[in-house]
């Protein structure tokens, strides 16, 4: 795992948009269609916030760029609680989007149940090639998308598990949601980690020291590469 160590959150989010940018802007000069896993929580809102008002943003074509979430709050479209909330207030109001490639996992408002919406996402990500990056915020409990520590959803790893589970019982508010399995994380070329502030410093430390049992955040890798991308308090427990 390699550590990327910036001085605060918003230096990480800049430094984090900047490789985002380099790293669309490789596959779609090699003719491709970049795909990237968002994230929720404070990290993901400030690198979403990053990338729409970067200086070199016009250089991605964002409308050949497809977009997955790693987990979504069970909540009605357009609600505070979900995570695609914050990049159509971000990246996607500064840009121009195809919608056919921006996949949303359906709202509860939707017409269809949890198990439902759940099924269905496992069935895009399925469909679906290749993932170029994973963005994944660490909680404090060292949990990443919306797997847990201790929780049965971390079994999902097999060849025959399903990309997308859904989750019920969540220790963390909004009790039901839907994630994407170790499984379907593990396909992404690049998994990035994010991590700031003091509160994580401990998930951090249990991460890089691979302690067990291991934490959901130092179960995941990608394909090509894994990075952390965190600040100095997220860092201060490292021996």
């Amino acid at each position: 795992m390699r550590i990327e160590e910036h001085g605060s959150l918003d230096e990480l989010a800049r430094a984090a948009a900047s490789e985002i940018i380099s790293v669309c802007r490789s596959r779609q000069t090699d003719g491709g269609v970049p795909c990237i896993v968002l994230t929720g929580g404070t990290g993901g809102e400030r690198v979403l916030s990053a990338l729409a008002s970067h200086d070199e943003l016009a250089q991605v074509d964002w409308a050949r760029v497809r977009f997955l979430w790693g987990d979504e709050r069970w909540a009605p479209a357009g609600h505070e609680d979900r995570n695609d909330l914050l990049a159509d207030r971000t990246l996607f109001a500064a840009t121009t989007v195809d919608q056919a490639l921006v996949h949303r996992v359906a709202a509860s408002d939707s017409g269809v149940g949890l198990d439902e919406a759940a099924a269905a996402y496992a069935e895009v990500v399925d469909g679906i090639g290749r993932i170029d990056l994973a963005l994944n915020g660490v909680g404090p409990d060292g949990h990443i998308a919306s797997l847990f520590p201790g929780r049965e959803e971390l079994e999902a790893v097999g060849a025959a598990a399903p990309a997308a589970l859904a989750i019920r019982h969540s220790p963390k508010p909004p009790p039901e949601r839907v994630t994407l399995t170790l499984a379907a994380l593990r396909r992404a070329d690049r998994v990035w980690l994010i991590a700031a502030g003091a509160g994580k410093a401990e998930a951090v430390e249990r991460v890089l020291g691979a302690r067990e049992p291991l934490l959901p955040a130092a179960r995941v890798s990608g394909t090509r590469e894994t990075v952390l991308w965190a600040d100095g308090e997220a860092l201060s427990a490292r021996s």
